[in-house]
């Protein structure tokens, strides 16, 4: 058969063929000699930043990830945590990269005051749409979809609800030394139990983290609330301007008497190191969030045997909220797998793979609560029937950045130097500094 034959007898499906290969050819060559390179497909990821990095928040984002790949087995995931409790190091690292326009698909935010930078400056995108798809309004409760709205607009999916206002306490150490768990509801009952180990023995009864200074300003901020629910709306609405104010002082002189039973070297602690602490029997208490649980989970400890808890003195019937949230930063670089990602975190499966490990009970109103361990059973049903919620400062929520960022450093200095009057000026001083800032108006008592 002749050349020109075979030519004739070429389909015409074969002719378009070889007609696309050589101009993906031609284009691969223009590419290369244009930008020194042949144009790559991007790769099918879904890179996260968080700060979870401890034991218990190691395996509960693991949990989360893991029912994301079951779902999209094609897509792999990147984890980026960045370590230091409650994302202060996080916090200064993710403002960098957004601002670079280095966003990675979703980053781990508080709901509240602690999105705001982000929204105002125009680095997320408003997930209004997702929300109405996914029918989240009718499953997330007011409280929670009110902190993650700004300007009529979602922007970000809340995973969970932690509790701040816990007293985690060593139960056979209690039983052992015949401490009854209902005497610790008040402040004199919880410095009487105190004052007894000591005299058993046990010299620091508390321990404390304070690496990283907001471990001090979780537990200062607990004894605020436990000056009432009417006080604390007035320091997280700015408009307290008395550094006289009895409940005030009174909150300052309660810390100066709580530090002389806390282990001296807490500034060199991390909150998971004296979490630790109370699992080995080291001391009887700490006060942290519900996160707490999630270490006791993974050191095989049981709630009601090992340990128990219950809310830090002068706090019963009040949920201090802290909420973790994911969103969609602008220029995610892989915009549908943010999105994928967003509808597994607010999904039923996901809270209940990651929230039964990380300790907090699940965002949704319609958690699988048989997945669920003792202490957040009995959180889930606190937060049914508590009969006040408010935003946690230290955690992003309620208080802006400013002041939030000073409450810190006032509380790292007055654990070093118990000066009541001091950190009392201080308080009000950060929060004339952080006047314009208070953009929300928190309604805690009705």
């Amino acid at each position: 058969m002749t050349q020109e034959k075979q030519k004739k007898g070429l389909p015409t499906s074969v002719l378009l063929a070889l007609a696309v290969v050589v101009t993906a050819v031609i284009v691969g060559v223009a590419a290369y000699y244009l930008f020194g390179q042949a144009p790559k497909p991007q790769a099918n990821l879904l890179e996260i930043y968080h700060w979870w990095t401890s034991g218990g928040e190691k395996a509960a984002i693991d949990a989360l990830v893991a029912v994301f790949q079951k779902k999209y087995p094609d897509v792999g995931v990147i984890q980026s945590p960045v370590a230091g409790g409650a994302g202060y190091v996080f916090k200064s690292v993710m403002k960098s990269m957004v601002a670079a326009g280095e966003a990675p698909d979703a980053f781990q935010v508080h709901a509240g005051y602690e999105m705001k930078p982000y929204v105002d400056a125009g680095f997320l995108e408003p997930i209004d749409d997702l929300w109405r798809q996914e029918g989240w309004e009718s499953v997330f409760p007011p409280v929670v979809r009110d902190m993650v709205s700004w300007g009529g607009h979602y922007y970000a999916v809340p995973v969970n609800i932690h509790r701040a206002n816990v007293l985690w306490y060593n139960k056979k150490i209690l039983d052992q030394y015949g401490i009854d768990p209902s005497t610790l509801e008040t402040w004199d009952g919880f410095f009487a139990a105190c004052e007894k180990l000591r005299a058993a023995g046990i010299q620091y009864p508390i321990a404390m983290g304070g690496i990283g200074k907001w471990e001090i300003a979780h537990v200062i901020e607990q004894i605020f609330v436990s000056q009432g629910v009417d006080f604390y709306q007035d320091l997280v609405n700015g408009k307290l301007n008395d550094p006289n104010d009895p409940r005030l002082v009174n909150a300052f002189n309660i810390m100066k008497k709580y530090m002389n039973y806390v282990n001296p070297d807490y500034a060199s602690l991390t909150w998971d190191q004296a979490v630790a602490k109370v699992i080995r029997g080291e001391a009887a208490f700490t006060i942290m969030g519900d996160w707490a649980n999630g270490e006791f989970y993974v050191a095989g400890k049981q709630f009601g045997v090992d340990y128990g808890a219950m809310p830090s003195p002068g706090t019963k019937g009040i949920y201090v909220l802290v909420v973790d949230c994911f969103e969609k930063p602008k220029g995610a670089k892989h915009p549908e797998n943010s999105i994928r990602w967003l509808r597994v975190v607010g999904s039923r499966e996901g809270q209940d793979a990651f929230n039964p490990i990380k300790g907090s009970i699940s965002a949704r109103l319609d958690a699988d609560v048989t997945k669920y361990g003792p202490y957040q059973r009995a959180a889930i049903q606190d937060f049914k029937t508590a009969k006040y919620m408010v935003p946690s400062i230290v955690h992003g929520s309620g208080a802006p950045e400013k002041f939030a960022s000073a409450f810190n450093d006032i509380a790292s200095k007055f654990a070093a130097d118990r000066d009541v009057a001091a950190a009392c000026k201080a308080i009000i001083d950060a929060i004339n500094a952080a006047k314009s800032d208070y953009t929300k108006t928190w309604h805690l008592t009705g």
